[in-house]
């Protein structure tokens, strides 16, 4: 025996024998093993029973001393498994297998047993513990349906189901079928067919497919995974089921989002264009690029900058220089010109925004160029129309001024002419100087015509003399030849004959310049009816007056083409270097406010042919005016009012030669004074003529409205060197009863006073 015991003394394990008695063990025996175990001898042991006791972790004295208890039938085995503390109260696991029998005194207990130390047993049972015990925690917070499934498709783990977000326990799913669990017959068997076909092949599968929920129907996404044991063989597989319905509808809007997207980017007319900052490069541009600048976008995305090429010749340093320097930095505005596949040239409005990922960085950039041609070509016109705005202010005062001027000439002129002889060699001297001077005056009305257009004051006349003489005028000097043939019966027109004269002027000017090595410009005039115009080659028309008279005017020239056509009569639209584009289009205007119509016809390398059709006056209806060349004679008193002393000078003497007695007065205040003062002593004025413009005081217009209501049966002649006044025009709706047009000579305002008058 005590070779036996000996032997112990080189095994690593602590044998004994003890007498257990609660926290008391009193060895009898114990290896030396437990030194190196425990940093105790066999002889602190044996001598001190609760020595033991108090090695042992106090968390596992408890479950110790309840591992000793209620044992009734002996002999007994006993295995525990619990900490001790050893040399520095270093923990140590053990495992103590023991067998607990009847001593030789009664209620005493013996135990012949074993320790052993087990440094990674335990440890390595707790790391599986904690593993299950995450595992668990994982699979019952993941929003996924985690399962596994045996090859006769019994369900062998469930984390939860279709409709609960709890974990699913064990009792409803545990050997369970997917049938029993409430899944459709056909999806159980797509299930059960994958199932089968990751246990034959061993390689994972998928599917996805739409269920219907409490929440609805959902679309979910589910693998199926082969779980292969130590040997190889696949008994079991994992089922790994996603709800994608969130992802799918985000894809699916944000598809009908790319749609609309694409959908808008081909059909807008502005290019779109993304700037990616990390690879320098353009990753997209919409189809508008090719389109409408004809640019490549294939050679766009390999160079970025392909597109400076398009960019006119004049405008490219500029454009580079800013697009290099600021694009990832900052916003672009920009504008600059392109040249067109159809070499067009067209103004674009380039803006870029940057676009910020999460961190604040940017990392594209989105641009837009509009073409802005149109913008620019109305604000061109509005800075025109500004200037010339200007202009005709400036050359309506001019024009103001020149009647005055010439009024006074007209004036002189007449009153001495008025007291010669038709005999005397001076008569036709000063007939000479008044032709001139109503040559003048047409220079003035067009000047006027230019400043502000308004109605056009209109006479009834015949055209065959203006014709010939303002298309003389134009072509005198030039080495273009006209040809006439107006018909002898030309009905009369009711005009404005200043501005017909400047009609015939710029479209004689027009043929003149379209034939620069010279050439015949034909000028026909001759009556039409409405039916016949629309039968002719202007048959477009819509001509509501039955009586026409058409002149038109023919050259020889370059023509014109059928693209210049469409935009002949826009204003400002030119093919000259020199021209202003505002001859046609004023033409244009003034025909269109006297009820008529202008056309073109025209074929390049041909020639153009210009047709002016007017609304005839025939004689049956209305004998056109034949100018009087007497000074009619008069009685009674005439008040004039005028703010120029050379006009109120020469109107007074006028007015005296025709019989007439006069007062004068140089403002509208001073005139409604002299007007009411002889109301009052019963010697009322037979008339008053009344300057329409005075400048810082009461004008025509006012002085007529006061003084109808002093006395409503005045008889009132507006004067004004504004020929083309809309008062002028329409006298008689302001209350007038006679209207005079500065420049006029003695006959013009004596014929005017008669009528009023008698």
């Amino acid at each position: 025996m005590q070779n036996e015991c000996a032997a112990f003394d080189y095994v690593p394990l602590v044998v004994y024998r003890c007498i257990q008695r609660g926290i008391d063990r009193k060895f009898e025996f114990v290896t030396p093993y437990v030194y190196s175990l425990l940093n105790l001898t066999p002889e602190q042991l044996i001598h001190d029973s609760k020595v033991f006791f108090c090695r042992i972790h106090p968390e596992d004295r408890n479950m110790f001393l309840r591992g000793w208890e209620n044992h009734t039938h002996l002999p007994a085995t006993i295995r525990l498994e619990y900490r001790m503390l050893g040399e520095g109260n270093r923990v140590i696991w053990v495992q103590e297998n023991s067998v607990m029998s009847q001593g030789s005194i009664e209620n005493e207990i013996v135990c012949h047993g074993a320790l052993i130390e087990i440094p990674d047993h335990q440890q390595i049972k707790e790391e599986l513990q904690r593993w299950d015990r995450e595992l668990q925690s994982l699979t019952d917070n993941l929003p996924d349906i985690i399962g596994r499934f045996d090859r006769k498709n019994r369900v062998m783990y469930l984390n939860r189901w279709w409709d609960s977000v709890e974990p699913f326990p064990p009792e409803k799913y545990l050997g369970k079928q997917l049938i029993e669990l409430g899944v459709s017959q056909k999806v159980a068997g797509i299930f059960e067919k994958k199932i089968q076909s990751v246990c034959e092949k061993g390689i994972s599968d998928s599917l996805e497919i739409s269920h219907p929920t409490k929440q609805g129907l959902k679309n979910f996404e589910i693998r199926f995974c082969p779980e292969p044991t130590i040997g190889g063989q696949i008994l079991t597989v994992l089922l790994i089921c996603r709800d994608v319905t969130d992802v799918r509808m985000a894809e699916l809007a944000f598809r009908e989002s790319d749609e609309k997207f694409r959908q808008l980017a081909e059909v807008v007319d502005s290019v779109f264009w993304i700037w990616d900052v990390d690879l320098q490069q353009i990753v997209y541009v919409s189809p508008a690029y090719k389109r409408l600048w004809g640019g490549d976008p294939q050679k766009l995305m390999s160079n970025p900058f392909d597109w400076l090429t398009i960019v006119f010749q004049e405008d490219q340093s500029k454009v580079e220089n800013l697009f290099l320097k600021r694009i990832d930095v900052k916003c672009l505005d920009i504008e600059y010109r392109i040249v067109t596949r159809h070499d067009e040239l067209r103004w674009v409005h380039n803006r870029t925004f940057p676009v910020k990922d999460s961190l604040g960085r940017i990392h594209r950039v989105i641009g837009i160029a509009q073409d802005v041609t149109e913008r620019k070509k109305w604000e061109e016109e509005r800075l025109r129309g500004a200037k010339l705005e200007s202009l005709g202010l400036l050359a309506g005062g001019l024009a103001h001024d020149f009647n005055n001027l010439l009024t006074a000439i007209l004036g002189q002129l007449s009153l001495a002419k008025f007291t010669l002889d038709s005999s005397s060699p001076l008569f036709n001297r000063i007939s000479e100087a008044e032709h001139a001077s109503l040559r003048a005056q047409d220079i003035a009305r067009q000047l006027l015509t230019f400043s502000k257009g308004g109605a056009p004051v209109k006479k009834t006349v015949l055209l065959q003399e203006i014709i010939k003489e303002n298309v003389q005028l134009v072509l005198s000097g030039s080495n273009v030849r006209p040809i006439f043939t107006i018909a002898d019966d030309l009905w009369p027109v009711t005009i404005d004959a200043g501005q017909i004269c400047q009609v015939i002027h710029n479209l004689v000017i027009n043929a003149r310049q379209a034939m620069e090595e010279g050439g015949e410009c034909t000028i026909q005039a001759h009556n039409v009816k409405g039916d016949m115009v629309e039968r002719s080659d202007f048959g477009q028309m819509t001509l509501h007056d039955p009586e026409w008279i058409e002149i038109r005017f023919m050259d020889k020239g370059v023509g014109i083409s059928n693209e210049n056509l469409e935009k002949i009569f826009d204003p400002y639209f030119t093919t000259k270097s020199t021209g202003s584009g505002l001859g046609l289009a004023t033409s244009y205007s003034i025909v269109r406010n006297h009820g008529g119509v202008l056309a073109v016809n025209s074929a390049v390398g041909e020639g153009s042919t210009f047709s002016l059709f007017l609304p005839a006056t025939p004689l049956p209806e209305m004998a056109y005016e034949v100018p009087e060349k007497r000074v009619k004679m008069g009685q009674g008193k005439i008040l004039i009012m005028d703010d120029e002393i050379q006009i109120r000078k020469v109107l007074g003497e006028m007015v005296e030669t025709c019989g007439y007695s006069y007062q004068t007065a140089k403002d509208g205040e001073e005139a409604l004074r002299d007007f009411c003062e002889a109301w009052e002593i019963g010697s009322p004025f037979s008339a008053v003529i009344l300057d329409l413009t005075v400048p810082g005081g009461l004008g025509g217009k006012e002085v007529l409205s006061r003084l109808l209501t002093i006395d409503p049966q005045v008889k009132a002649i507006v004067v004004s060197g504004y020929s083309n006044d809309p008062v002028l025009a329409n006298y008689q709706e302001y209350g007038f009863k006679g209207r005079v047009a500065k420049p006029f000579n003695l006959v013009d305002l004596s014929v005017v006073l008669h009528s009023v008058l008698e």
